[in-house]
């Protein structure tokens, strides 16, 4: 069980307290992993500090971002929202099963990137089995969804992989876009997807980009 405290309506105050009551008629219960946690980060992702010139930004405070045309495509199962942490503008996920980024309108060429990077919290267990995994996705030279030349590659993380998955605290997936194997065309980038497992995941994203 995760229950939201704002669904305690009649506790408006939390300074003090001092009690956990359970009852019901269920018998015989094990409990476990009894704690409060925060639904979103207290500080900000670290602040990227690549050249301005090596960087194709989608998302980041830091630089100024190429055009995106959806966060959360038709196609895909998440909301998303945009909220501030510490100051920083950051997208929230939430209900994440897979989400669908779009920059289709002017698509990105990343051939002489090196890396993709991101930063990821989130306050949901990151344990085994849970993993979170990221495709790319090129359309080819003739710039449209469909026919041959589209190329794509997912990468898969777990809290046994490098970087690895944690709960509750910023962490930066700085990948290098040779680990995209059957990537092998990069000139016009055009989606991003992110997939949650287990699904319903809540994730914060902040600092999208690719640099060299």
């Amino acid at each position: 069980f995760q229950l939201p405290l704002a669904r305690f309506s009649g506790m408006t105050g939390r300074t003090s307290v001092a009690q956990l009551i359970l009852s019901g008629s269920v018998g015989t219960l094990f409990l476990d992993n009894v704690f409060f946690s925060a639904d979103g980060p207290a500080v900000a992702a670290p602040t990227p500090s690549y050249a301005a010139a090596d960087v194709i930004s989608l998302f980041s405070n830091a630089y100024t971002n190429r055009t995106v045309d959806t966060w959360s495509a038709s196609w895909d199962q998440a909301d998303v929202a945009d909220v501030q942490v510490a100051g920083n503008d950051v997208k929230k996920y939430s209900n994440l099963v897979f989400s669908g980024t779009e920059f289709t309108t002017a698509t990105v060429n990343a051939s002489t990137m090196t890396h993709f990077s991101f930063d990821l919290w989130t306050p949901d267990p990151t344990a085994a089995p849970a993993e979170f995994k990221v495709k790319l996705v090129d359309f080819g030279a003739n710039n449209a969804f469909g026919g041959s030349d589209d190329k794509e590659h997912e990468l898969t993380f777990s809290a046994a992989t490098t970087p690895a998955l944690a709960t509750g605290s910023w962490v930066t997936f700085n990948i290098p876009l040779s680990q995209f194997t059957g990537l092998t065309t990069r000139a016009n980038l055009a989606q991003l997807i992110f997939v949650s497992a287990p699904a319903s995941r809540t994730a914060f994203i902040d600092n999208v980009l690719f640099h060299k």
